[in-house]
C-alpha cells in the first residue's frame, strides 16, 4: 500500500481516480492544484504524487519543477489527456517518474504506481560499506528470465544510493529506464515478441505474468539459447548501463526523440520515450540489439 497524493482539479475525475487507487489498497489525499499539493507535501508523509497536467494556479509541469527543489525523493506520476502530450514530454524531462494516458487510466494507473515504487525498494544493509565505494562494475550474462530484472535494478539502485550519486527521484527514473531496456532485450529482442502478444510491462516484472507463447519461445531454438548481457558501471562522475540481446535488432533510425509527444499514448513507444527522458544519453549500436544508458552524477 502506498500513501498517494492525488492532484486533480476536476471533482468527477478525482472521484474516479480515488476509487481506482483505493481499490489498489492505496491511501489517498486529494487536492485541487499544484500549489495545494506543495502544502500537502509539507504536512504529510507521501510515497508518490499522481497529478493531472492541466490545472489552475499551478499545473502539473510546474508542480514537478517545484518538487525538484524540495521533494526530489518523491516520485511524480502524470495523468495525461489527449492534447497535452507536449506538456507531458516536458514534465518527463523535468523529473516526472511516469505517466498514464487518461484514456487508459482504468488499466494503467495502479500498475504504474506499482512499477514506479517497485523500482526503489532495495536493502540498505550494506549502506555504510557502499558509501566508501569509488567505482563499481557489474557484468551479468542472464537467460530470458524476467524475475532477474527487479533484483538487478535493486542492486544498481542500492550501489548508486550508497555512493550518493543521485537523488531519490533520479534513481527511480534511471532504474525505470534500465528496467524497460532489460525487458525489451528479453522479450522484444531475444524472444522476438511484440507488446501486442505479451502481458503488460508491470505484470511481467511484478506479477510473473506469462503466456503459453512466451514459455514455448523459452524452450525453442534459437530463442532459448539467446542471453541478455548487462554491464553496469557506477563512478562518482556517471552511471553507465549497457544492455545487449542476441536478437536481430531493429531499425534505430525510427526511434522517437525525447520531444516526440505523439508516441506517449502507444504501448510500443512508451518504454523508449521513458528511456530517453530518464537518461542524459541513450546510445544504440548500428544493429539495434544493444543500448547504453548514461546518467551523469552532479
Amino acid at each position: 500500500m502506498a500513501r498517494v497524493l492525488l492532484v486533480e482539479d476536476s471533482p468527477t475525475q478525482a472521484v474516479e481516480m480515488r476509487m481506482l487507487l483505493e481499490e489498489g489498497s492505496h491511501s489517498v489525499i486529494h487536492v485541487g492544484n499544484g500549489r495545494l499539493a506543495l502544502d500537502a507535501l509539507a504536512e504529510h508523509v507521501i510515497d508518490v504524487v499522481v497529478t493531472d497536467l492541466e490545472m489552475p494556479e499551478m499545473n502539473g509541469l510546474e508542480l514537478v519543477e517545484a518538487m525538484n527543489l524540495d521533494y526530489q525523493h518523491i516520485p511524480a506520476v502524470l495523468v495525461t489527456a489527449r492534447g497535452s502530450e507536449e506538456l507531458a514530454s516536458k514534465a518527463l524531462q523535468q523529473g516526472a517518474a511516469g505517466y498514464v494516458p487518461k484514456n487508459h487510466i482504468q488499466s494503467l494507473l495502479n500498475d504504474t504506481i506499482v512499477e514506479v515504487l517497485g523500482v526503489i525498494r532495495s536493502d540498505a544493509s550494506f549502506a555504510k560499506l557502499i558509501s566508501t565505494l569509488q567505482r563499481n562494475v557489474f557484468v551479468f550474462d542472464m537467460p530470458n528470465d524476467a524475475t532477474l530484472i527487479s533484483p538487478t535494478i535493486a542492486l544498481l539502485i542500492q550501489v548508486a544510493s550508497g555512493m550518493d550519486l543521485l537523488n531519490g527521484s533520479d534513481l527511480v527514473r534511471f532504474g525505470t529506464a534500465v528496467e524497460h531496456a532489460m525487458l525489451n532485450a528479453m522479450y522484444r529482442g531475444n524472444l522476438s515478441l511484440g507488446p501486442s502478444v505479451t502481458p503488460p510491462h508491470r505484470a511481467i516484472i511484478y506479477d510473473d505474468a506469462t503466456t503459453d507463447l512466451i514459455e514455448s519461445r523459452k524452450q525453442t531454438a534459437p530463442y532459448k539459447d539467446r542471453h541478455v548481457h548487462v554491464e553496469a558501471m557506477a563512478s562518482k562522475d556517471e552511471i553507465r548501463v549497457t544492455v545487449r540481446d542476441e536478437g536481430k535488432g531493429f531499425n534505430t533510425s525510427e526511434l522517437p526523440s525525447r520531444e516526440d509527444a505523439q508516441v506517449l499514448d502507444t504501448e510500443s513507444g512508451r518504454g523508449l520515450v521513458l528511456m530517453r527522458s530518464f537518461t542524459d544519453e541513450l546510445i544504440f549500436n548500428d544493429t539495434g540489439n544493444e543500448v547504453t544508458m548514461i546518467k551523469r552524477c552532479k
